[in-house]
């Protein structure tokens, strides 16, 4: 019995449960960030669900959960086949009508914790003006809101984007496409997973210009990785929307490096969506860390921007 069969405390619950597919995978043979996201935003629904606020009568009233933030932390791979499981709980419940929500994901072969996500959320109407909870969700969320002992807060991000608007005709382009209805919740607004699609698309391009070749990688059974995920989501992203992705590299260290990517409007280049992410490069057969490659370090730190 793994940690996550276990009873927990009285305000988490499992709101998960899982199986990687070959289909869930990339091309370093682990679990996709695409993915991690749409399971998390899964576990989001069923905590709101057990709060009251389940897909029915969010339809019903024309609302609509919105994340404003998002923190992911990957911790161990998943890959094809193992088994998961998530369990959530509620951290805050902030006067200016947001929510705190944590869940942990578990791989239930081996009991280790293989991601923590962090998110804010918010409720919001037909028109995207933010709503009050109903009386009634909002006690529940209350009543369950507390310390999480076993989901501590993961330490912030180091600080590596500057403050103010970003340059974005110093960063460059790394993804051109529209967002489609299938891209869309049954809302028409796209959730998380559609915002990492774009960010998968847009770090090939960038990876390009970090002068990374796959075959050469994969040649030297090196793979390369996400660590954390820092996401603002500024405004809802809407089927129809055509737009583009500005990345650019912030820092890079002897392993761990850091990139931005930012989605903007096509027409008027006004900001979606904001992340910053903390990868490295690790050993393909023992799936650990390695130094940064030298001919890829030197391209990295020519590209490097305030951005």
């Amino acid at each position: 019995m793994t940690g996550i069969d276990k009873p927990g405390t009285e305000r988490v619950f499992v709101t998960g449960r899982g199986a990687v597919n070959m289909a869930d995978c990339d091309q370093w043979g682990h679990m996709n960030v695409q993915v991690y996201l749409a399971r998390a935003s899964d576990a989001q629904a069923h905590l709101a669900a057990r709060l009251g606020l389940g897909p029915r009568r969010l339809a019903r009233d024309h609302l609509a959960l919105r994340p404003l933030t998002d923190r992911t932390l990957f911790k161990r791979e998943l890959r094809g086949g193992d088994i998961h499981a998530i369990r959530s709980g509620i951290r805050a419940v902030h006067d200016d009508g947001t929510l705190d929500i944590a869940s942990r994901m578990t791989n239930l072969g081996s009991g280790a914790e293989s991601a923590a996500f962090e998110t804010r959320l918010c409720l919001v109407g037909a028109d995207d003006s933010a709503q009050p909870w109903p009386a009634d969700v909002l006690a529940a969320a209350r009543a369950l809101a507390g310390e999480l002992p076993d989901m501590p807060t993961p330490p912030a991000m180091a600080a590596v984007l500057p403050p103010g608007p970003p340059p974005l005709e110093r960063l460059l382009l790394t993804y051109r496409g529209s967002i489609e209805p299938w891209d869309c919740d049954a809302d028409g607004v796209a959730p998380p997973r559609a915002h990492i699609a774009r960010f998968n698309d847009a770090i090939t391009h960038l990876f390009r210009a970090m002068q990374l070749d796959r075959k050469a990688l994969l040649a030297a059974g090196t793979g390369s990785a996400a660590l954390d995920y820092d996401i603002t989501y500024h405004r809802a992203l809407r089927a129809g929307t055509a737009i583009e992705v500005r990345s650019g590299v912030l820092a890079a260290g002897e392993k761990l490096y850091h990139i931005v990517h930012h989605v903007v409007d096509a027409n008027d280049g006004s900001l979606y969506t904001t992340i910053v992410v903390a990868a490295l490069f690790f050993d393909l057969k023992q799936r650990k860390s390695v130094p940064m490659p030298a001919a890829v370090r030197a391209a990295v730190e020519r590209l490097i921007v305030h951005a």
